[in-house]
């Protein structure tokens, strides 16, 4: 979707959520996610279930953080205080590390993968 008065592309992609998930909880995701490009995002209005008159609106409040960014559009950083044991960490593979640090063992069903190995952590191992 493109705003015509900036010239700019205001929608990146609308994402089939049935394309991106699975699993057991795969029907509670919503239908479509939409990606947004840098500084566009759902009205305050809208947000609320209100629907305005036009498509495109100026923001006027400070936002302070978002959800709805196309998250391909979204660095992020993996800090850690020892060696972690993936090339490529991503923040699908946080869940199944805590679980694993905690000795617990991932669902079979949950994306992502524990990015230590437990043996690092045994009793009197230290690195």
């Amino acid at each position: 979707l493109r705003d015509e008065e900036k010239n700019e592309i205001a929608i990146n992609e609308a994402f089939d959520t049935d394309r991106l998930y699975r699993g057991p909880y795969k029907g509670n995701a919503p239908d479509l996610l939409i990606g947004y490009n840098h500084g566009y995002r759902i009205s305050w209005n809208c947000a609320s279930g209100v629907v305005a008159g036009s498509v495109f609106e100026d923001n006027t409040k400070a936002w302070s953080g978002d959800h709805i960014v196309d998250p391909r559009l979204v660095p992020g950083v993996f800090l850690a205080n020892h060696p972690i044991d993936a090339d490529d960490p991503g923040i699908i593979d946080l869940a199944p590390t805590a679980l694993t640090l905690f000795g617990l063992r991932p669902p079979a069903h949950m994306e992502g993968r524990p990015v230590v190995e437990m043996n690092r952590f045994q009793k009197g191992k230290r690195e």
